[in-house]
């Protein structure tokens, strides 16, 4: 279980849409998970709300709520944690199926940008020009993740990982298979 939701995935024993015959998946990336500490902090603020709002006496006393019916209460606080709920989903489905994979043929992108919208993009390593990596800051360096990008040949459109653990162990396999697949 602890592997499906792994951000580096070496060597998945999982397949793909477009998979091609004889294609193996050598490395599935996710966006490092100390970038969705965001979205869990709102979450605890967004959960304890309602309490403050009830118990914290913060809003004017014209405005207290508890002057409404019970039943407005109960309502309103069901539908804040549904409200709730479906943040944390889309927070937690946007991070865990936008995967990028490293085949040993190509560079596949998958990206849900919403619910209803797939994107896939992929390129194969001899239309790879250039790969580069970097890493910012404190909390990128301290927890070795970063963005690394690919300069692509012709008309297609570029490619970036971001934010996806161990950067320069991805340009490594990266510039590996760019040399192993043009020989």
């Amino acid at each position: 279980m602890m592997k499906a939701l792994s951000a580096y995935y070496k060597d998945p024993d999982i397949k793909f849409k477009d998979q091609e015959q004889g294609e193996t998946i050598l490395l599935l990336l996710r966006r490092h998970p100390i970038t969705n500490v965001w979205w869990i902090l709102m979450t605890t603020a967004l959960a304890f709300l309602p309490v403050v709002i009830l118990f914290g006496r913060i809003l004017p006393p014209a405005l207290d709520p508890r002057l409404l019916p019970v039943n407005y209460i109960m309502i309103s606080i069901l539908s804040w944690y549904l409200f709730v709920f479906g943040f944390i989903i889309i927070s937690f489905l946007d991070w865990f199926f936008n995967v990028d994979l490293i085949t040993n043929r190509r560079l596949v992108d998958m990206d849900y940008v919403n619910l209803l919208l797939f994107k896939s993009s992929e390129t194969n390593y001899s239309k790879i020009e250039d790969v580069s990596y970097h890493v910012s800051g404190l909390l990128q360096s301290t927890f070795n993740f970063g963005n690394v990008s690919f300069q692509t040949a012709g008309a297609q459109e570029n490619f970036d990982l971001t934010e996806v653990p161990n950067p320069s162990g991805v340009h490594d396999l990266i510039t590996d298979l760019m040399t192993t697949t043009s020989e």
